[in-house]
């Protein structure tokens, strides 16, 4: 893996959606690394970084670099930034992860696959005809709580409520190990190590 691109949407009223997990994610992994390298383009933001394991101070040396893609446009135009992205690294859509939220997986529940369609994911629909292939490793984490209402266009774009935040914040904290075990290990091991089970 070269890349991880999350997912969400840009501006400070949706920091805190269930849309924009792939976004929280971004955020922990820049708070746990050091930046190498910065590169702001017309669709997307790109930093390369170290990663560091959990608990690991920034100051240490020695972490795997991986470049974060973090598209600027709306999710429904996420194909523009992780396309140009991955141009602008000379990347191929086998060598990167697109992480994202998934409502059809429980709220902590986490999915690591190395392809598949969109599953009705408009960021992931997008990305898909921008790069032409469906052959694209993803790692779904679930947002769906238990009240979720059937109006799914609303929920995704809803807040955590307080008895979730601990949960979510835990699991993208989680997310965040997988992805260094995937840069580390591999796909497969990642899939076996945080795969759950049902999910």
């Amino acid at each position: 893996m070269r890349a991880l691109a999350g997912l969400g949407n840009p501006g400070d009223k949706y920091g805190e959606h269930r849309h924009n997990a792939g976004w929280m994610l971004l955020d922990v992994l820049l708070r746990r690394s050091r930046v190498l390298e910065k590169r702001n383009l017309e669709w997307v933001e790109l930093r390369r970084i170290e990663l560091r394991e959990r608990g690991r101070k920034k100051t240490s040396r020695g972490g795997d670099e991986l470049w974060l893609m973090r598209s600027m446009t709306y999710m429904n135009r996420s194909g523009l930034g992780v396309s140009e992205g991955c141009a602008a690294l000379g990347i191929s859509p086998d060598e990167m992860v697109i992480a994202y939220d998934d409502i059809d997986l429980p709220l902590g529940a986490l999915r690591i696959r190395p392809a598949g369609g969109d599953g009705g994911h408009l960021g992931l629909r997008s990305i898909i005809r921008a790069l032409g292939t469906q052959q694209l490793p993803r790692l779904r984490m679930g947002i769906c709580g238990i009240d979720a209402p059937p109006d799914t266009a609303d929920y995704v774009l809803s807040r955590f409520k307080k008895d979730e935040l601990e949960t979510i914040a835990e699991v993208i904290e989680v997310a965040a190990d997988a992805v260094q075990e995937i840069q580390r290990s591999g796909l497969t091991a990642a899939m076996n190590a945080y795969n759950n089970p049902g999910a």
